[in-house]
Order: structure tokens, then sequence, then C-alpha cells
């Protein structure tokens, strides 16, 4: 099952991918290795980037539609977040650059819930992740299905962030945590591929339909029991500004941290921009996944 990364090849999920990773994160030769998982719809990967040689704290990480997981590992900050805390991170692969999410319209029809569930069991017993400190984290349609997981998997998942992602509708409909956990959310007022206020996405809403972000946060700061009045924090951010909206009081200390990048678009906050005229120009002074993975780590 657990791969050392040796050959080479050109599968954006497979040994080659992983290699090239950790020489763009100056990662130590033969630390990046490959995870094979056996699912029903066919052998699936994930990249790993150890901390070491013992179980440590982990991070799996969802990329977004028509993306990869070598993408999301150069790409986001998580890699390099995880490694200055001693976390593991770990980048899996969707079926068709999808996940199935729960919003409905194009996306996979893959049993993604189970697949992740069999990576996290595997990453236990090859003692890659320390047991009771797996978090999951997501970009965009990654983000829905680390809140599918956060519905549907609890007792499995520490912590969940998600970046310009909320709450998928088919999802939210069903969603009962089997336990409280604490989620960090960044999500952009401009956002014109997910809405902040919810809705379509995409022309003619193939894309699906998601819940607001300030709907999803409000939720799930719900099921963890908070307090239902959450505190509200400005802070600048370049020449727009970032609302830190928290709720606090809640059960097991499992509390909903929601960033209002006011007047922010599709994109991750404090990384390089693709298509800036589209989704909008960087912000440098906040890191997404800096701030999450910081969450993880209690600091």
């Amino acid at each position: 099952m657990w791969h050392s990364v040796r050959a080479a090849g050109v599968d954006v999920a497979g040994p080659f991918a992983a290699f090239l990773i950790a020489a763009l994160l100056n990662i130590a030769p033969g630390r990046a290795d490959t995870l094979h998982i056996d699912t029903r719809e066919g052998p699936r990967r994930a990249i790993v980037l150890p901390a070491g040689q013992e179980a440590a704290p982990t991070v799996i990480v969802l990329h977004g539609a028509i993306n990869t997981a070598g993408w999301a590992a150069r790409q986001f900050g998580f890699a390099e977040a995880a490694a200055a805390r001693g976390f593991t991170a770990v980048f899996p692969q969707g079926v068709g650059l999808q996940w199935n999410d729960g919003r409905g319209g194009i996306s996979s029809r893959a049993d993604d819930v189970a697949f992740l569930r069999a990576l996290i069991r595997e990453l236990t017993a090859e003692s890659i992740a320390e047991p009771g400190r797996i978090y999951i984290a997501g970009v965009s349609s990654g983000g829905m299905m680390a809140l599918r997981m956060v519905c549907e998997a609890a007792e499995l998942i520490a912590g969940a962030g998600t970046v310009i992602a909320s709450m998928p509708a088919g999802t939210g409909s069903e969603c009962r945590p089997a336990r409280p956990v604490p989620v960090v959310m960044f999500n952009g007022t401009a956002d014109r591929l997910v809405p902040y206020q919810g809705g379509g996405i995409g022309p003619l809403n193939l894309g699906g339909f998601v819940w607001g972000a300030e709907r999803t946060a409000a939720f799930l700061a719900h099921a963890n029991g908070c307090d239902p009045h959450p505190m509200h924090r400005d802070a600048s951010l370049d020449l727009r500004s970032v609302t830190r909206i928290a709720w606090s009081g809640c059960e097991r200390d499992a509390g909903v941290t929601l960033y209002r990048v006011n007047g922010g678009h599709h994109s991750v906050l404090g990384r390089r921009r693709m298509l800036p005229a589209l989704l909008g120009k960087r912000h440098d002074e906040l890191s997404a996944a800096e701030t999450i993975v910081a969450a993880f780590a209690g600091e």
C-alpha cells in the first residue's frame, strides 16, 4: 500500500508528481511518497509529504474542480504551512479532477466519502498520521467536499478548513455531524464562481447550488453548540479589509470562524493568482493556508 517515490512518470498524482513537488518545496529526497488506495472506482492515490518517520498530526488537502493533487500541493501554501508545524500533508486526487461534494450539477459520482474514510484508515494503519489529529481542508470544490466529510465522517476529523467554498445544498439538507468539529472558512464577497450569498454555480447553474458563506458558518456553529451571537473584528488587508466572524462557547471547544474577505474574489488568500483580471488581485498580508493550519496546531 505504501510506496516510496523512486520511478519517473507523467501521472499528475503519481510518483513523478510527488518527486517534483518534493524538489519544488525543498523536501529531502525520498520524503515525498504516493499512497495507493483500492476503491470501487479502481486504484486511487494521494501524494504524501511526511513530517518524519513517526506518526504526526496530518492535514488532508483537497484540490478544486478541474484541478489536481499536485497543483494543490505546489500552489496553495498548505504544504509549507504543514511542514513549518511538524504536520504531514496529504493531497488526494479526485476522480476526473472532481469531487462528489453534494452540490448537484456537473460533478463526480465517485464515492469520495468512502475513499477518504479508507485513506484516513490507511494513514493511521501505516503510522503516518497520529490518531485523533487528522484534519481536512479544501479549496473550492475541495472545500465543499471537506464540509461533506464534516457532515458524514465527523468522528474521523479533528478540524476542517475551507477556502472559497460553502455548504453544498444537497449535503446541507441532510447534514447531521456525529460530533462537533472546529471549522475555519475563507470566503470573498465578490466571488463570481461560488457566490458569497449562496445560489447557483456557473452558467445556467450547471455547477449546482451552495448555501451562503455566513449561513454555512452559522449552521456549523449551531451544530457545534456555539453561542448564537458571533464576534466581528475588522482588519486592514491591502486596499480591502477582512472581517473575522467567530462563534465561541462551543461544545468541545469546537469554534467556527469565518474570514470574510470584503471585495475578495475566487482566489486563495496569500497565494499567486491565475487570471487576476477574472479572479481578482492578490492579497499578501494574510494567508488562508497559514491561518487554517495554525488553527489546527492550536496557535
